[in-house]
């Protein structure tokens, strides 16, 4: 199959029946694959993300469509009470400039056009995903390959550099779950999503300041956690400021720290 740029990094391959509109594009986009839909309890959708190949009138309107013309496009029902996708836009945009990674493509009144990275989120890699109550977690980390445990970290730790480059800029990211963070695999990656929510030039008080932070870093320190509890104390900045965390992670600091000390004396 013909393959398509995603963005300077990534490419995917689309069926050669429509691979033609690639370079002689119809009027509209042409949507290849639905990703997520978002119904009120009337049924009426309120959001429809869609993995796209872009039209002529997007091509027109936004230059980046012709560098690449599949994408991930984002739209909300007019009628519905949404996010600003201009401002979503922007708050992309100056993320993927602190970062480095590939900038938004474009947006309308009620829709956002945005680079697609094909892979994974990190909550669908972490066997601690959705589990309760999480001192559950600390069994599943014993019983978790080691293996699995240093490729997660080494996840984690990429991640919490990322989100300590924005915060360096005084940017918030605001909604920073783990299913916010895509893990890519060809070329290996890691890549922050989902702005709607973000603060970009964060201008509270420093104990608004550092509750933000708190609250951006509180899902990685989670994991930082539990990945210790199997594998024992790491070394670096994660796994120190996760393990002071604890008491403002968990109901049961006692039962973490604990934890994290028998751990060590079992990797001895």
């Amino acid at each position: 199959m013909p393959f398509v740029a995603l963005s300077p990094l990534h490419r995917i391959d689309i069926a050669e029946a429509v691979h033609y509109l690639v370079g002689k594009p119809q009027e509209n986009d042409f949507p290849l694959h639905t990703i997520m839909r978002k119904n009120a309890p009337d049924g009426r959708e309120l959001l429809r993300a869609e993995l796209i190949l872009a039209g002529r009138k997007t091509r027109e309107a936004h230059a980046a469509a012709w560098t690449y013309p599949v994408h991930f496009l984002k739209t909300y029902h007019p009628l519905s009470f949404h996010p600003d996708p201009a401002a979503e836009y922007e708050n992309a945009r100056i993320a993927a400039e602190i970062l480095g990674t590939p900038p938004p493509i474009g947006h309308g009144t009620h829709d956002l056009r945005l680079p697609f990275f094909p892979g994974k989120s990190l909550s669908r890699f972490s066997p601690f995903t959705d589990v309760e109550p999480p001192e559950r977690c600390l069994g599943i980390a014993r019983e978790t390959p080691p293996a699995s445990l240093i490729g997660l970290w080494r996840l984690a730790e990429g991640a919490f550099q990322q989100v300590e480059r924005l915060h360096a800029r005084r940017f918030i990211h605001g909604d920073l779950e783990l299913h916010n963070i895509v893990v890519c695999t060809a070329p290996i990656g890691i890549f922050l999503i989902d702005f709607e929510s973000s603060v970009p030039a964060f201008s509270g008080t420093d104990e608004e300041w550092e509750k933000k932070r708190q609250a951006d870093l509180k899902p990685l320190f989670e994991l930082a956690v539990f990945l210790q509890a199997g594998l024992g104390r790491q070394r670096g900045e994660l796994a120190e400021r996760a393990e002071a965390a604890i008491p403002r992670l968990f109901r049961s600091p006692d039962t973490f720290r604990n934890r994290l000390e028998q751990a060590d004396r079992e990797s001895v």
